[in-house]
């Protein structure tokens, strides 16, 4: 295909972004047409094969581009292969191509045996994809009204039956979990550099780079994710100043050496197959080897959380000697909710964590990253716009509106039972002050509010205003229907 002169234009994609198998710096062509204000679709060619870019986001994967599940990696919903993605970039079909990222096929009507055969062969899953396809279109015509949770509800609320219910809880009701609390502690120890990003390696929806673009002393980063749909609506609605890459090789990190400022991998390291080569790598991109660690499973505590956890000793072998320190969910939780950050200046055995389940391990040969860190000078979990907590349910009266802590399912409860230490259990609000919440207003209640984490800092595009319902599978799937 022939490009116009000024859009035939070769330039760098992302800073340090290199090939993952040549190695070499690829250039994007971008595509004659760009069919969503600020972003940039087109084709990244080095030395050794085409990939594509979506949306700004490049898509340096082989093969089938599925949605997977994060903690086994199996294919959750099949997705386009990369050289399809390549063809609809080089027919100047753009929007196609996002929109085959996008659109996970709805659920079969019934579970019931012998009545479900029907819905998943023959005519109906081709017909039911086909709307779910037109839906997403209309949604995409429409994405500056919508937010991060109506394309969330779209993945695990109203998609294949393969994918986990949980996650939606899991993800969206996120910034007050008390692993995000502890992981908000943890980076309070970056180093001071700021003159090159932080990698966030599984970044999922982007909630660590969302918080690291809008606290106080914000900070750019670089976000990687082997699953599409998470990284665009975290491009789009949870950290949009920050930049986000495709790629599933946690072995071959696709950027130059010393890249990073420092490497971060939160809530993901003890999935990894390729422990070893992974580390490695992380240590490779950032400057003096600086790596945190964050949320790693301990194999001597049940329940685990895959076969690939390691005991406390074990992660630190990995270390191949480096210098490190390590300390546990628990200490960073209890230090954050003192209003202090992590301490990592005093070495400890390994041994003295092996009652601990998520273990937080910082290496780096700079030593200045291993400090006490004093007192928070604002609470962490502001960063952002004061948002209601999704954990909170709204219950209205003439006299005001009540707001009460529930936990969105059984899982969630059992995950994060120490939201209860910290967590209102509920309050009473009039009228005017929840029309103010929900409309992002500052109100004289916030300060408190934000102590009991009944409000959270959060995208100003993140939820829906409580109350007011997504589509349903039937109904997005008759919009979709209607569209086409």
């Amino acid at each position: 295909m022939t490009l116009s002169p000024a859009l035939a234009t070769v330039r760098t994609a992302v800073p340090a972004l290199r090939c993952p198998d040549c190695g070499a710096r690829p250039t994007l062509t971008p595509t004659r047409t760009q069919p969503l204000a600020g972003g940039t679709f087109g084709l990244l060619r080095c030395a050794c094969a085409t990939y594509p870019q979506i949306d700004d986001i490049p898509v340096l994967r082989r093969g089938r581009v599925d949605s997977q599940d994060h903690l086994t990696g199996r294919c959750e919903v099949a997705g386009p292969t990369a050289d399809e993605l390549v063809a609809l970039l080089e027919a100047d079909r753009p929007l196609d191509a996002l929109v085959a990222l996008l659109a996970f096929p709805p659920p079969a009507p019934t579970s019931r045996p012998g009545v479900r055969l029907p819905f998943t062969r023959g005519p109906w899953p081709r017909v039911a994809l086909a709307a779910r396809r037109a839906e997403v279109r209309g949604m995409l015509a429409r994405h500056e009204r919508l937010t991060a949770q109506d394309w969330m509800e779209l993945a695990y609320a109203r998609s294949s039956d393969r994918i986990d219910d949980e996650l939606l809880p899991y993800f969206l009701a996120r910034f007050g979990q008390p692993r995000f609390l502890a992981t908000a502690s943890l980076l309070q120890g970056l180093p001071e550099d700021r003159s090159r990003p932080v990698l966030d390696l599984a970044c999922g929806f982007g909630h660590v780079a969302h918080h690291l673009a809008a606290r106080p002393d914000p900070r750019a980063v670089v976000g990687v994710d082997r699953n599409f749909l998470q990284l665009w609506v975290a491009r789009r609605y949870v950290a949009q100043t920050q930049r986000f890459v495709c790629a599933d090789r946690v072995d071959a990190m696709p950027f130059d050496d010393d890249a990073f400022a420092a490497a971060l991998c939160s809530d993901a390291f003890h999935y990894f197959d390729a422990q070893q080569g992974s580390l490695d790598e992380l240590r490779r991109v950032a400057v003096a080897d600086t790596v945190l660690l964050d949320r790693l499973g301990n194999a001597r505590l049940a329940p685990t959380d895959g076969p690939l956890e390691r005991d406390p000793s074990g992660y630190v072998r990995l270390l191949r000697g480096a210098p490190w320190r390590m300390t546990c969910e628990d200490e960073l939780l209890a230090d954050y909710l003192a209003g202090y950050g992590p301490q990592l200046a005093s070495p400890r055995h390994p041994a003295e964590l092996d009652s601990a389940k998520w273990l937080m391990l910082v290496t780096s040969t700079d030593d200045r990253v291993f400090a006490d860190h004093g007192a928070f000078t604002a609470p962490p979990h502001a960063a952002g716009r004061p948002t209601l907590n999704p954990v909170f349910t709204v219950t209205r009266h003439d006299d005001g509106v009540d707001l009460a802590f529930r936990f969105p399912s059984t899982w969630y409860a059992f995950e994060n039972a120490a939201m209860r230490g910290y967590t209102s259990a509920g309050e009473r609000v009039d009228a005017d002050t929840y029309a103010a919440l929900v409309a992002g207003r500052p109100t004289d209640h916030d300060a408190e509010l934000l102590r009991r984490y009944v409000l959270l800092g959060m995208p100003d595009r993140y939820r829906r205003a409580p109350g007011v319902p997504g589509p349903s599978v039937v109904g997005g799937l008759v919009r979709g229907l209607r569209r086409s």
